[in-house]
């Protein structure tokens, strides 16, 4: 597992357009990731001048996800906001960028630390089958409700 925090300054001609661009978004553009995301985001900040905070936990290596996130036209359009000296929408050139401003995470969040994307959506899918076993279970009898439990749960 892996995370990773970019901050990189914004234009200050294109900091209004990047804020419109973000919360224009009709879906989040990591979706197009090959490697499953836990979590990510996209804040423009006040700090020292406009700043891009991304950051995010997902499945792979830092470097596998640097590398598939800046071969993402949507994310190159994203970072093609901030102040570079070169072409952002270059997979290469955008993969520096991004090591380059990448920050050490201060804190991590990991409830589950060790545990994929997609055993977390299991075991959701799980609970949600066995909450609607529960409700069901008033009406089935002990031995409709046992056979219910093995045909949604089997070994």
């Amino acid at each position: 597992m892996g995370d990773l925090v970019v901050v990189a300054p914004v234009l200050p001609t294109r900091e209004t357009a990047l804020r419109h661009h973000l919360r224009g978004l009709a879906a989040s553009p990591l979706v197009q990731l090959p490697h499953a995301t836990h979590f990510a985001r996209f804040v423009v900040v006040p700090l020292d001048g406009p700043r891009l905070l991304f950051s995010s936990r997902f499945d792979v290596s830092v470097e596998s996800y640097i590398g598939a996130l800046a071969r993402l036209p949507a994310a190159a359009t994203i970072w093609c906001h901030c102040e570079s000296g070169e072409d952002l929408r270059d997979p290469a050139r955008l993969s520096e960028y991004l090591t380059d401003n990448r920050l050490t995470s201060p804190y991590l969040l990991a409830p589950w630390p060790k545990v994929s994307v997609a055993e977390v959506n299991e075991a959701l899918e799980r609970q949600a089958r066995l909450s609607a076993l529960v409700v069901e279970a008033a009406v089935l009898g002990p031995i409709g409700l046992a056979h219910a439990f093995r045909e949604r749960f089997p070994r």
